[in-house]
């Protein structure tokens, strides 16, 4: 029997090790070019370097979130009508990965363009980069919980961004040399000629990816998706309690975006500072991965995030009490944790709420509905930042960050696999 006549089942078990062995692959060398281009330190100092402004640290934050976030309004119903996957997620990544090309061209053929004009520049292309991402979300999640079974989706994300920290430790140890050997702002558009190249090898292991056809689910408007989403919340009280403390802790641990503009800040740092603050987030973040993935299928994904908020809420509290450079060395191995936990608990419990047949609709609400504050929190943060002082900021932070702890350990209860 063919493989194009095997029901979807058979198919998923017959590429079962190719599919995970690519995608960890996909994933590693996608998480490779970033870190190179870190959106917790190079790009602060990339900002920081062009505008001094402290509002602008929250452009940062809030252009990814909202690129993640609103486009899920458009793809959720237009994802689940379709039999396949992966090859809107093919066209949609393409423009994820072009941005950094072009910014790594500008910086280094164009390096005396006058500081505003390459904020403007770069602020366009990171736009092009965050909304094509937010494009690819709803599929890329879709597809994983197709081709990898359940079972197995902790280890899966672990070991994924576990590679990815892993290899974005040497890609740090890259960015911490070329920020300290070479002039800027040529020096972060050589990093961002290498993220390209990496992303390039990410897209090749994707494309070699089996996804099976399913059947699809059923048609639904732009109108008809939104006004499904009131009753869902409504019927599924778990999954509002859920959205509701992720959205706390999200905002809570959106001041790690600002916690190198502060470090910039108070001890005057040099470049090859921010590069070793990235090695050390980022090889936080592939240690902790890697365990925390295995520990979430057996502790459970809910218990990986609190743990995971907890520390992410910690090295804000450091980060103001903080009377050296040298502290923020711990500040950030929290962050990497932190982060990794974030990530792979956060979005694979959407997975764990949805009936397979929903889970499109479940990722497109719940990005729905974080959006808002996604959008604004970041701002806002940066607002309060400047008419206060980080310190503050990281105060106030840490305090919703708590609320949002104590409403996923005492309100949410998660689904038994379905």
């Amino acid at each position: 029997m063919s493989t194009a006549t095997l029901p979807p089942e058979e198919i998923v078990q017959r590429h079962a090790r190719r599919n995970f062995l690519l995608n960890v692959l996909d994933g590693g060398a996608f998480f490779f070019g970033l870190s190179m281009v870190s959106r917790y330190t190079v790009l602060p100092l990339l900002v920081e370097r062009l505008s001094g402004e402290r509002w602008m640290q929250g452009l940062i934050p809030t252009i990814m979130y909202a690129g993640w976030f609103l486009p899920s309004l458009l793809m959720a119903p237009i994802v689940a009508a379709r039999a396949r996957r992966k090859p809107m997620l093919m066209g949609a990544t393409l423009f994820e990965r072009l941005p950094f090309l072009v910014l790594g061209l500008i910086l280094l053929l164009a390096p005396d363009t006058p500081p505003a004009i390459l904020l403007t520049l770069f602020m366009g292309l990171y736009i092009i980069h965050a909304f094509a991402a937010g494009v690819a979300g709803i599929p890329w999640q879709d597809f994983i919980s197709r081709i990898i079974p359940q079972r197995r989706w902790g280890i899966f994300f672990g070991t994924q961004s576990g590679l990815g920290g892993a290899l974005g430790v040497g890609g740090a140890a890259i960015a911490t040399f070329i920020l300290a050997t070479q002039p800027f702002p040529q020096s972060i558009g050589m990093l961002s000629l290498f993220c390209f190249a990496a992303m390039v090898v990410s897209f090749c292991f994707l494309a070699g990816t089996i996804e099976p056809a399913m059947p699809p689910g059923e048609r639904q408007t732009i109108g008809v998706f939104l006004r499904s989403i009131g009753p869902l919340l409504r019927r599924d009280t778990d999954f509002r309690w859920y959205l509701i403390s992720r959205a706390a802790i999200s905002l809570g641990l959106a001041g790690h975006s600002f916690l190198t503009a502060a470090a910039l800040e108070r001890f005057d740092l040099p470049d090859a500072d921010v590069g070793t603050f990235t090695a050390v987030l980022l090889g936080a973040q592939a240690v902790a991965n890697f365990g925390l993935g295995a520990l979430a299928d057996r502790w459970g994904h809910k218990q990986v995030l609190v743990f995971s908020a907890g520390i992410g809420l910690a090295a804000l509290v450091i980060g103001v009490v903080a009377p050296t450079s040298a502290w923020y060395v711990p500040i950030f191995i929290l962050v990497g944790a932190a982060q990794a936990g974030y990530q792979l608990s956060g979005f694979t419990l959407v997975l764990g709420f949805a009936p397979p047949a929903e889970r499109a609709i479940y990722i497109g609400v719940a990005n729905s509905v974080l959006a808002p504050l996604a959008v604004a929190g970041p701002l806002l943060c940066g607002w309060f930042a400047a008419i206060t002082s980080y310190e503050s900021l990281f105060v106030a932070l840490t305090l919703i960050g708590i609320a949002g702890i104590l409403s996923l350990q005492l309100r949410v209860r998660v689904p038994l696999a379905r």
